[in-house]
């Protein structure tokens, strides 16, 4: 039998992404990853990656004579450590190659570069939460398996129990709209409101370092139809959630990013109301602090994998991360 003949290699040009460069990186994205002209995802992708509240998404390029043909970014995001210490991460996500250039190596040229370059800058770590297509990539590359987050549940009810069951299926990326709560993006627009709840936010742990403009920016993208529903309307220091629904199979979920209550009382009395309210079949998050009354789901939260890049990552048994801190990008 003949041994293959090798592709040849190919002539890159690799470098970071300027601005200019965006109209080339939306048409491989278009071309690549199946975007529908009826949804944001232009939009969505500039919220991500230039209004975030912790800074523009730093992006690397890979172009064969003179063609986009790769795309890699890292979104940023600034944790806190056990001391309060800030630590600076990004976080690996949207990536793209030229369905002609697959089988090249691109992805992975542009990730260690990312890396390589990161690590000078003094960033701190990479992290995500890879899915089972991508995991072993990531994993050759250098990153390392952190924890399985805890995720949680509570049914509204026996039947809404029994189509959770049965909807083992991704979910939807868009939401739902639903008049329950506040519009969360105009509500935490307001510092006084945001400041009042970030008094109950993680104080202990690997946490994301939460501000009012944090908040603000993280909730903002009204095609998510993200939803704050407060313990007392008058007085935000006793507490809140943020949340937002989305079709999952036969089932409506609802997705709480946010836990932001001063005990597991105030938590499990606002969860039950928003799913009475929103007539949602469960709600899902991370079982973090007082973790609003969900239900353990043994093995079925989401992989966290890490790199060092600057500094080394926390233990495993370190992070405290809500299901806002992973979800969607």
């Amino acid at each position: 039998m003949s041994t293959p003949t090798p592709r040849a290699r190919l002539d890159l040009e690799i470098r970071p992404a300027r601005p200019d460069d965006e109209p080339a990186v939306l048409h491989l994205f278009r071309a690549t990853l199946g975007w529908h002209d009826e949804d944001p995802n232009e939009e969505f992708f500039r919220w991500k990656h230039h209004e975030n509240a912790f800074g523009v998404s730093p992006a690397w390029m890979a172009l064969h004579e003179g063609a986009l043909v790769g795309y890699r970014t890292f979104l940023r995001w600034r944790f806190l450590d056990d001391t309060g210490r800030v630590v600076r991460a990004v976080r690996a996500v949207d990536t793209a190659t030229d369905p002609a250039y697959q089988g090249q190596g691109i992805f992975r040229t542009l990730t260690l570069r990312g890396v390589a370059e990161l690590t000078l800058a003094g960033d701190g770590i990479v992290f995500n939460t890879p899915n089972d297509q991508s995991r072993p990539g990531y994993l050759k590359m250098g990153w390392s398996l952190a924890r399985r987050l805890p995720v949680g549940v509570l049914p509204a009810g026996p039947r809404s129990a029994q189509r959770m069951l049965t909807s083992r299926v991704p979910a939807d990326l868009w939401s739902q709209p639903t008049h329950a709560g506040l519009d969360a993006g105009e509500a935490l627009a307001d510092w006084a409101v945001a400041a009042a709840l970030l008094e109950h936010a993680p104080s202990t742990g690997f946490r994301t370092d939460r501000t009012p403009e944090y908040l603000a920016w993280r909730t903002s993208f009204a095609p998510l139809h993200y939803r704050l529903m407060l313990a007392s309307h008058h007085d935000p220091a006793q507490g809140g959630i943020v949340f937002r629904l989305r079709r999952r199979g036969d089932a409506v979920e609802a997705a709480v990013v946010e836990q932001l209550v001063p005990d597991r009382r105030t938590g499990i009395a606002l969860v039950r109301r928003m799913l009475k309210e929103t007539g949602a079949d469960y709600a899902i998050g991370l079982r973090t602090g007082p973790s609003a009354g969900l239900l353990p789901l043994p093995g079925q939260g989401p992989l966290l994998t890490t790199r060092a890049l600057a500094a080394s990552p926390p233990s495993p048994g370190d992070w405290t991360l809500t299901l806002g801190d992973v979800e969607l990008f």
